[in-house]
């Protein structure tokens, strides 16, 4: 079972970005660059100690409650990934972060096909419809 965090907290929001950065198996520095580069952040209250701890305690849940264990990944089920969308409920923090997220998929410059299920799960959840990251990169930009 995952933890549950308050709708709209820094720990929910961290637990989104960091997310973002575990999706394709590996954290880059790049990808962790590019989040402390967004500028909503600190304004919402993550910072740097938030994000490690929330870092930390989602690898550990991922560990005791993934779907499946195939070798070195863990496969996370769309209803932890739909539960944790769900915690983030504000509009303006819900385009901020996906702006954030697509920010991170990008900063490796190699975009795994399951960050863009996520960025598209995201899309789906919070504004009705899952976007190509083009378009999806458009409407956090608009």
């Amino acid at each position: 079972m995952m933890k549950v965090y308050d709708d709209d907290s820094p720990e929910a929001l961290s637990r989104i970005l960091a997310l973002t950065m575990v999706v394709d198996g590996h954290v880059a520095p790049a990808e962790v660059r590019a989040m402390y580069q967004a500028p909503f952040l600190a304004r919402v209250g993550v910072d740097a100690d938030t994000f490690d701890a929330t870092m930390r305690e989602l690898c550990e849940d991922l560990l005791l409650s993934a779907d499946n264990r195939n070798g070195s990944f863990i496969e996370i089920g769309p209803e932890q990934v739909e539960a944790m969308l769900a915690e983030i409920g504000a509009g303006d923090l819900r385009m901020n972060l996906l702006r954030t997220m697509i920010d991170i998929v990008y900063a490796d410059g190699h975009v795994d096909e399951r960050e863009t299920i996520l960025v598209q799960s995201a899309a789906r959840a919070w504004f009705g419809r899952p976007l190509p990251l083009a378009e999806a990169l458009a409407a956090a930009e608009g």
